[in-house]
């Protein structure tokens, strides 16, 4: 008798196109756990990406550029369950049930809704609607999209490890109350690699506008390459503590992301022989960028080919989409179903 395989669950928002934080943070890990053979769900969370919308957006074409860029890295949807969380609209039915369980206080705990509402206060007039009603409920809707497919593992990055371990209360209490309904998951560490912006930021994002994208042609790479901010007086090297192999120069701007992308991208002689040039403190700036440039191009080029390859264009992205929905949506409804009996409300009549 075979092993019953695990469940793994993650998702990511349509916000822009996938840069090398995503990859190295996100989709790598996406790519190992399905080639290992786990029954694993991904999706694209549009919902939740209306939590920041202050205007109408693209989040279709959106989602399909970051669908034709996941299956261009080595996402299979033959493989991996890959929906939209907007096709399954039965999570919005869920995220209702659990909603009417989950006190007020429990959500405002939350990091996220905090974070927001204290950059609030401290500027009344900065853009967007942070304490909306969507994202005052962001944990609830997680809660909702971990819980319908009965996952057993929901890799996820530091931020968000509170809301996985938020959708594990509610899961228990609302089992506590009407009974063993609900499966409760594991929230699993992705140990990711947190790729610093190329502004020097600590962490590269969309929303920062510091990011090296995976569909970026040559060009393109080499003018962000060489906007990096370096340093002429170079400071003392030191060893990540998380991390003993990456050696991080401790210095402003962003020289330390040109490090960690050479060590992930060239060979290791390459970047050793880059780290002795910091140490002897050589003039290379120009030449790491053009170096770090020629690295990142040849890692972009295959993923641009499959990209714009013909079986991987709007109307083949539909097609999956299309069929994954079919595949997840008896899952998904079987599980708001037994919800309902649980509550009391019953099976749904127009559904029967």
């Amino acid at each position: 008798m075979s092993e019953k395989r695990e469940v793994i669950l993650s998702g990511i928002r349509p916000t822009g196109r996938l840069h090398y934080g995503n990859y190295f943070g996100a989709i790598q890990h996406f790519i190992r756990l399905q080639d290992e053979g786990q029954c694993c769900y991904y999706f694209i969370a549009d919902y939740h990406a209306l939590t920041t919308i202050t205007e109408r957006e693209d989040f279709y074409g959106q989602t399909i550029e970051m669908l034709r860029t996941y299956v261009a890295c080595g996402l299979d949807p033959e493989k991996s369950v890959i929906y939209r969380q907007s096709d399954l609209p039965c999570t919005a039915e869920l995220m209702l049930l659990l909603g009417m369980i989950t006190n007020i206080g429990f959500l405002e705990r939350g990091t996220t809704y905090k974070d927001k509402l204290t950059k609030l206060q401290e500027d009344p007039k900065s853009e967007g609607n942070p304490l909306s009603y969507g994202l005052l409920g962001y944990p609830v809707l997680m809660a909702a999209d971990i819980l319908i497919v009965r996952a057993d593992k929901v890799p996820v990055g530091d931020d968000q490890r509170q809301h996985v371990e938020m959708a594990c209360d509610i899961a228990q209490r609302f089992n506590s109350r009407f009974g063993d309904t609900l499966h409760v998951p594991h929230p699993v560490g992705r140990d990711a690699l947190r790729l610093p912006g190329l502004d020097g930021a600590s962490k590269m994002g969309k929303s920062e506008h510091n990011t090296l994208d995976l569909l970026d042609e040559p060009e393109t790479v080499l003018k962000k390459i060489r906007g990096v901010e370096t340093s002429t007086d170079p400071l003392p090297l030191e060893v990540e503590s998380n991390d003993p192999d990456i050696i991080v120069p401790r210095m402003p701007g962003g020289v330390g992301v040109l490090y960690r992308l050479l060590h992930l991208l060239a060979p290791e002689e390459v970047y050793l022989d880059f780290v002795g040039k910091y140490r002897r403190k050589e003039k290379f700036y120009g030449t790491l960028k053009q170096t770090l440039a020629e690295y990142v191009s040849a890692f972009n080029a295959p993923i641009i080919e499959r990209y714009n390859a013909p079986g991987n264009d709007e109307a083949s992205v539909c097609d999956f989409l299309r069929a994954n929905a079919k595949q997840v949506t008896p899952v998904a409804l079987n599980m708001v179903e037994r919800c309902r009996a649980a509550i009391g409300i019953g099976h749904s009549l127009y559904r029967a």
